[in-house]
């Protein structure tokens, strides 16, 4: 494990770190929101549904501008107005009870939040363009390992107060700054001093696998488009787990605390499963293409097997290969956007990446509890099968728009 965290340069391991402790503080607050708003302020759980589909709306904005921003006005002004803006919104939503300005302020949570989705993933490409999937793949990784830790320090906090676990995400993102005004302004020169020594002299190392910007200066809409839209479907199959199974499953008699379980598994398998997930790449998934079909597949059996469970047995196995699925997909979508960004672009892309991801945590709940409605909970589940299929379509067909240099094997970026 050693050897393979002292793999990554020195600058991937810092931003991996950064991402831990950023992840920890945003799941602080958010598996508790829905909790304050309808126990805390008195409001139904409605209104609180209501209230997260702005939020995520309002992170959609923000990821984009965030992109933006990111490439044009300056890396380090992005990040630090994003995160002392996040600060500020925590702490106010920390002390406030009034639900008119505890509504505004999410809103702004969501915005300036949004607006550091991009940053992590962004960084990576930036400092590490040889990385491919394994710099992405780690940060994917570490914000795992925060969302575990973050959920279970939120809980304590929760316990002594409210209030608390908002503050404990402000201080978070404190720290989070903190190393990025230290660190992050020397790693960005050493990483423009490389770019230009590979543009004096492009010779690379034997089995490295550098992304060349300078033959790419048009970002190619058709393969990004594609590829978020394969994304967008995945979540919206995804998000299905965090909303109408979870009712589903109570209606068979599956305690909360079995459903609770399920993400301890998720989880467990992200952290612990790395080596497995590598051994699938290796023997089945050689290409990033290849990777997101294969991913893609995969969410499409999740849905099948559960369409024909009704036991606790089916939905554990459901959960385990629904999270091999994704342990394939969200690193690959943002690995092969990459490979076509210019240089330059790298924050505007991975903000319309993860802006992708909250428009599918936006339109899933919706769509599904519209499905479960009309045709319950085995036509919802052939429905969503069907539509991983879609996805598998547009991952598949997204190389189309691409010269075929940038479609890139990954057997040298994977461990």
């Amino acid at each position: 494990m050693r050897q393979k965290w002292e793999s990554y340069p020195s600058s991937i391991r810092l931003l991996a770190i950064a991402a831990v402790i950023f992840s920890t503080g945003m799941a602080c607050i958010w598996p508790l929101v829905t909790i304050y708003i309808h126990n805390h302020l008195g409001k139904p759980l409605t209104v609180a549904g209501f209230l997260l589909l702005l939020n995520q709306g309002a992170f959609l904005i923000g990821s984009i501008i965030g992109g933006m921003l990111f490439d044009r006005w300056g890396k380090m002004r992005t990040i630090v107005v994003g995160s002392i803006g996040g600060m500020l919104i925590s702490v106010s939503l920390g002390v406030t009870q009034d639900f008119t300005v505890y509504v505004l302020l999410l809103l702004l949570n969501g915005l300036f939040y949004g607006s550091l989705s991009p940053v992590m993933n962004a960084l990576a490409v930036v400092l590490w363009p040889e990385g491919g999937r394994k710099g992405i793949n780690l940060i994917y990784v570490s914000l795992n390992v925060g969302v575990a830790a973050g959920s279970a320090l939120g809980g304590f906090l929760a316990s002594v107060s409210f209030a608390w676990t908002f503050f404990g995400n402000a201080i978070s993102q404190v720290i989070v700054l903190t190393m990025f005004m230290l660190i992050l302004p020397r790693q960005l020169k050493l990483a423009e001093q490389k770019r230009q020594l590979q543009a004096i002299a492009p010779e690379q190392a034997e089995g490295e696998l550098l992304r060349q910007p300078q033959q790419q200066t048009k970002v190619v809409w058709g393969a990004l488009l594609l590829l978020c839209g394969g994304l967008l479907i995945s979540w919206i199959v995804y998000v299905q787990w965090t909303t109408v199974l979870s009712t589903y499953m109570q209606s068979l008699g599956i305690s909360l605390r079995q459903y609770s379980l399920l993400w301890t598994l998720n989880g467990g398998l992200i952290l612990f499963g790395q080596p497995l997930i590598a051994w699938v790449i290796r023997r089945f998934a050689r290409t990033l293409k290849a990777q997101m079909l294969l991913g893609a597949y995969i969410f499409a059996l999740s849905m099948l097997i559960l369409s024909q469970s009704t036991v606790y047995a089916g939905f554990v196995a459901g959960m385990f290969i629904m999270t091999l699925g994704e342990m394939l997909v969200w690193p690959a979508v943002p690995a092969v956007a990459a490979q076509f960004t210019p240089e330059g672009r790298e924050g505007f892309i991975q903000g319309l990446i993860a802006g992708t991801g909250s428009a599918g945590r936006m339109v899933g709940p919706l769509l599904g509890a519209f499905i479960f409605q009309s045709i319950h909970a085995q036509g919802l589940l052939f429905v969503m099968a069907g539509l991983c299929l879609l996805s598998v379509a547009f991952f598949a067909f997204h190389t189309s728009f691409q010269k075929r240099r940038h479609q890139v094997p990954v057997q040298n970026q994977a461990s």
